[in-house]
């Protein structure tokens, strides 16, 4: 027993068990902080000290084992959605219990919880805290007596004022009164169970780790990772991480408990706050912490945040684990005088490293040193590049609960993990990868490169292959030929042969891999004779060696590409005039662009072009026209852009573009081009509109809502599936949603969209919820017959939401989105029971640059519907398909939105929308635009209630068109003066608001004299859509000269229609409710869109 400033620590031997050290406090330090919670505002904090903390636990074993009726040595898992003070003060009242805690964690999917519970032996589990997790319980027993044939006790959690009933009295929350104290312990043998922990599961189903009580003392408390937090009384910030990881485990549940350090957590609140780095720093400043651990992705969203960095600076050290940190963004950190270091662990051991030490430099936060209480070995794995794997070794001072290799006879454990070792310094380590090759690329994402190098091996000239792209936007590979055709790969005219021949076992294995992992021929890298591929006794090629060896044509081929993003090598054409030649070419080079042939007829977005590939198209045309020997092509420069890839969307019309404008032939008027639009937006909607008879509409009064809702993994998509699963009248929901491009999982998508959105990641495990891979554009929408069969019998409503959003595209580009509604309707006509229709359309539909229009909530005639803007004219198409379903029976509902804006409480909002690109060229220029009007800018939240109160109101007809915005306007000055305000500690400066037009010229101005076009892209956004800028311009200068004589008052800003609400607030409370825009909102969304870097 060591006593250190007024702070009893109890012994780390083993001498009193880890589930009496609670006891020893509420003895000795009863009066001594264990917790502070940190208040959300202006409140004071709530300090828990060691008496409460002790009396809680009590009661939470009280809870757990009532009476002590379950045996010494019982297994009890603890799934919970909760707060961390309550999660903790479980886990070490199982403890004090005499039970042995399994902290699940709630991320795991159904039959990875199933598989820990049954082959753990785990009988007995507290689940609970949110709505999903009552409702996967069920789901759990179920699944535990069917496919194994167990049974599994559930216990109710309690509340934080059920365990802490004097810190909440004020609140009289406490349903129950608990009992106060539990039985005596007693004594407990080292190879006693004391915890389980679970692996993430990453390369399986996840593995239960079994700590016994020797176990917790060698492993967690005596090593140095809880010693070097702080000392008693000191606040250490643990915001940021989940008690059911190790990680969270060791720091919160351990460290405090001996080394005395006090934890800083969120309060108590429902729901649960999430942790974001924007909260956790608020609370790390108002905590006065001096100390933290977290986790790398927080450490680079604060790095992008010169405040943030100030603020981190004042703590004497941040410890980060769960994954590496970029080295540019830890370098910069600590040039900034930041003290960071990574800690390293594993559920399989524990804690094993130290950073404290006079070894270390601040320059040295990515290197470790491992602990002198653990035996480590390196096992050689790359002789030439001196990597090694480490392996973990037992020993009198350091335990494996699990085993898979044998050192000298003793157990031991080979990790997976890769470490170099410090150039100067011997003993430090740096972790680079795992043994499995897996490549993380300079984004995050991560490949595994063998199966794409396998498919690439496949080619009866390669010898040998190897995937790069560490610390990477974009792989590549290099690649060691035959002789036959290495000999023919030094030309450069027979090098596109040797390409092109290998170039089909590319695209199959492009086919298979992520899309941030897909190869390019500017990525192709040839081993040259000069260069010896290094190999070993074996004659096997090191990679690590190998690319060592070609590290300058690696440079050199991400360098060629880069310069292929700003110039074009492709040859032109002699002659420009003829349309049969301009169309091959064109052709010829779209292939080569997107890696596939095209139809020269068909449209160019519907065939894998997107804006990215329609630049780069751009790039390519305009420098063949500059490299023409004839002067007349080049003339063609003032008018191509990549706004003439979306008007002219396949390789025949722009071929036609560019041969009518030299020819001057059959250039269209005016007016003609008009009556053509006209023409043609009539001829796609008769096109999509099967001809059914007239008939009076189908109604049904369903008891429940069963919702088909396309489209839920986007921002409001989001929204509409997580209230539809909240929401009681609601009984089934199908979210179809299109298949991951990059080989992930639908859930994976919707997780990590909840995730940013701020939205309950427990809703997903709601039994009422049902996802499905679908294509709209297949007739059976690309689902299982029986799925199908399922939906057209029992689907009362089909909201239908997905829909790109592209405000470049022309019409013709949205063809899918039109087929894909024209096939959900023929679904709906198909139904044994006929549901409602309901299409979410946008203001667009009426148009944009039309300032003082007032739209009623009605179908728009033909005539106003045709806009020349591809976005609003394809909605336009689609409610015109509605209209014509509703003539035939089916009730349809169209949704017309006005602008949406963040998440009332997280500010989320797509930093690509035409707002925050306004935003972030206003920062770069010093000013922000004004103009004349309002804007009814409405929260994504509350649209999606708006809608979902419409999906079950069954109590009268829905009228067939209703609008969605804010009910409440605010004057487009007042909302840019609140921007003025927020945007000020970014740019250190007042941002005036001047005109407009004024502001648009200054843009313009500043982007054309930026260094490069990537660069004048990325300080001045808003240029991305620089048709819609000119056109909500040209809208305000008319509304100015109509102000002048008397004109508009109350009109939406920006030329942007105004939308008649009369029928929608009759329908929807929660519309009704909306709350007008004020300061703390366009906070949140300049937060938001930081954390995004839409500012750096």
């Amino acid at each position: 027993m060591i006593v250190t400033s007024e702070f009893v620590r109890p012994p780390t031997d083993g001498s009193l068990p880890f589930g009496s050290v609670v006891d020893f406090h509420l003895t000795h330090n009863p009066q001594h902080p264990w917790a502070v919670l940190s208040r959300m505002s202006n409140k004071p904090e709530t300090t828990v000290t060691y008496e409460q903390l002790g009396h809680a636990v009590h009661r939470a074993a009280c809870v757990l084992n009532p009476d002590g009726s379950l045996p010494r040595g019982t297994r009890v898992g603890i799934l919970i959605s909760t707060d961390s003070v309550v999660y903790i003060t479980l886990v070490l009242g199982a403890i004090r219990a005499g039970l042995v805690p399994f902290p699940l964690s709630p991320r795991t999917p159904l039959p990875g919880i199933t598989h820990l519970l049954s082959s753990s032996n785990t009988f007995y589990a507290m689940i609970g805290g949110s709505s999903s997790l009552f409702e996967l319980r069920e789901r759990i027993v179920d699944s535990l007596a069917r496919e194994y044939g167990r049974a599994l006790a559930v216990i109710e959690p309690p509340s934080f004022c059920d365990l802490y009933p004097r810190l909440c009295s004020h609140l009289h929350t406490s349903k129950v009164s608990l009992p106060g104290t539990f039985l005596h312990l007693g004594s407990v043998m080292d190879n006693s169970e004391a915890l389980i922990l679970h692996s993430s599961g990453s390369t399986g189903l996840p593995r239960a780790i079994v700590y016994r009580q020797q176990d917790i003392f060698r492993n967690l408390v005596n090593q140095p990772t809880i010693w070097e937090a702080g000392s008693p009384g000191e606040r250490v910030a643990l915001m940021t991480l989940p008690t059911f990881h190790a990680y969270g485990y060791i720091v919160q549940c351990v460290g405090p408990l001996f080394a005395g350090y006090v934890l800083v957590l969120f309060p108590p609140s429902s729901p649960s706050a999430l942790p974001t780095p924007r909260l956790t720093l608020d609370a790390l400043v108002r905590s006065q912490c001096s100390f933290m651990f977290t986790v790398p992705a927080f450490l680079e969203a604060w790095s992008k945040d010169g405040d943030a960095v100030n603020e981190l600076r004042k703590l004497r050290k941040i410890k980060f684990a769960g994954g590496s940190l970029t080295q540019s963004i830890g370098d910069g950190l600590v040039d900034q005088g930041n003290t960071s270091s990574s800690i390293y662990g594993l559920t399989e051991g524990g804690a094993v490293t130290r950073s404290e030490s006079p070894r270390f430099r601040p320059e040295d936060w990515n290197y470790l040193e491992f602990s002198p209480n653990v035996d480590v070995e390196f096992i050689l794995h790359d002789c030439e590049e001196g990597i090694f794997e480490v392996v973990l070794v037992e020993s009198e001072t350091f335990t494996l609960p699990v085993s898979n290799h044998e050192i000298r006879g003793q157990r031991a454990y080979r990790t997976n993990d890769l470490a170099v070792q410090h150039p100067t310094k011997p003993g430090l380590w740096k972790l680079i990868g795992r043994a499995d090759d897996q490549i993380v690329f300079l984004n995050g994402e991560k490949v595994n490169p063998e199966p794409i190098e396998m498919e690439i091996k496949k080619s009866p000239v390669v010898r040998f292959a190897a995937v790069f792209g560490r610390e990477r936007n974009q792989a590549g590979v290099l690649i060691e030929l035959t002789e036959e055709a290495q000999v023919r790969s030094y030309s450069a005219t027979e090098r596109d042969g040797v390409l092109a021949e290998i170039w089909p076992y590319i695209v199959q294995a492009n086919k298979s891999s992520p899309a941030h992992a897909r190869l390019v021929k500017q990525m192709v890298v040839f081993t040259r004779p000069d260069i010896e591929l290094p190999r070993t006794p074996k004659g096997t090629i090191p990679r690590s060696a190998a690319f060592k060896a070609y590290q300058s044509d690696i440079n050199a081929a991400y360098g060629d590409l880069q310069r292929a993003a700003a110039q074009s090598d492709a040859p032109g054409l002699e002659n420009w005039t003829d349309r049969a030649s301009v169309e091959e070419w064109l052709s010829n080079q779209i292939a080569e662009i997107i890696g596939r042939k095209v139809d020269p007829m068909e449209d160019l977005f519907q065939q894998g072009m997107d804006s990215l590939t329609a630049t780069l198209l751009c790039t390519t045309l305009r420098s063949a026209l500059i490299s023409s020997c004839d002067p007349k092509p080049q003339q063609l420069l003032d008018i191509i852009s990549a706004q003439t890839i979306f008007t002219q969307p396949s390789a025949s019309q722009l071929a036609e573009y560019v041969v009518c404008h030299l020819t001057g032939d059959q250039v269209t008027s005016a007016p003609d081009t008009r009556e053509a639009q006209i023409n043609a937006i009539t001829s796609i909607i008769l096109r999509h509109t099967p001809l059914r008879s007239a008939a009076p509409l189908q109604i049904t009064r369903p008891i429940v809502e069963r919702v088909v809702v396309t489209g839920t993994t986007g921002a409001l998509g989001s929204h509409l599936l997580a209230q539809l699963l909240k929401d009681d009248r609601v009984e089934r929901v199908w979210a179809l949603n299109r298949e991951p491009r990059d080989g992930g999982s639908i859930l994976d998508r919707q997780y990590a969209s909840f995730v940013d959105k701020g939205i309950d990641i427990g809703l997903l495990n709601s039994r009422k919820l049902k996802f499905a891979g679908c294509d709209l554009t297949d007739m059976a929408l690309g689902l299982e017959e029986a799925l199908l069969e399922d939906i057209r019998n029992n689907a009362t409503s089909i909201v239908h939401n997905a829909w790109p959003v592209n405000f470049n595209l022309g019409l013709q580009s949205f063809g899918s989105s039109i087929l894909g509604t024209q096939n959900l309707i023929d679904i709906a006509f198909g139904c044994t029971n006929r549901p409602r229709f309901i299409f979410i359309s946008s203001v667009s539909a009426a148009g944009m640059s039309q300032p003082g229009l007032v739209v009623p909530e009605e179908y728009i005639q033909l005539e106003h519907g045709v806009t020349g803007f591809g976005y609003g004219e394809s909605k336009f198409v689609a409610e015109k398909m509605l209209e014509s379903a509703r003539i035939a029976g089916l009730e349809t509902w169209v949704v017309r939105l006005g602008q949406l804006t963040g998440h009332k409480q997280s500010g989320s909002w797509a930093p690509t929308d035409w707002v925050p690109l306004i935003m972030a060229s206003s920062l770069a220029v010093g000013c922000l635009p004004d103009a004349i009007g309002a804007v009814s800018w409405i929260p994504l939240d509350v649209a999606a209630g708006a809608i979902v109160d419409a999906c079950a109101c069954r109590e009268s007809h829905l009228p067939p068109v209703i609008h969605c915005a804010h009910p409440r306007p605010t004057s487009w000055s007042v909302v840019m003066s609140m921007f003025g305000h927020a945007l000020q500690p970014l740019s250190n400066r007042p941002l005036p608001l001047i005109p407009f037009s004024q502001w648009n010229s200054r843009v313009a101005e500043a982007a054309s004299a930026a260094s490069s076009a990537d660069q004048s892209l990325k300080q001045f956004p808003s240029t991305k859509i620089q048709h819609i800028i000119d056109g909500m311009v040209l809208a305000d200068e008319t509304l100015r000269i109509g102000r002048v004589v008397g004109g508009y008052t109350d009109i939406e800003a920006g030329g942007i229609a105004c939308l008649d609400m009369t029928k929608a607030l009759s329908i929807s409370d929660n519309l009704g409710r909306a709350e007008p825009i004020e300061i703390g909102d366009v906070q949140k969304w300049i937060r938001y869109w930081k954390d995004k870097g839409l500012f750096s």
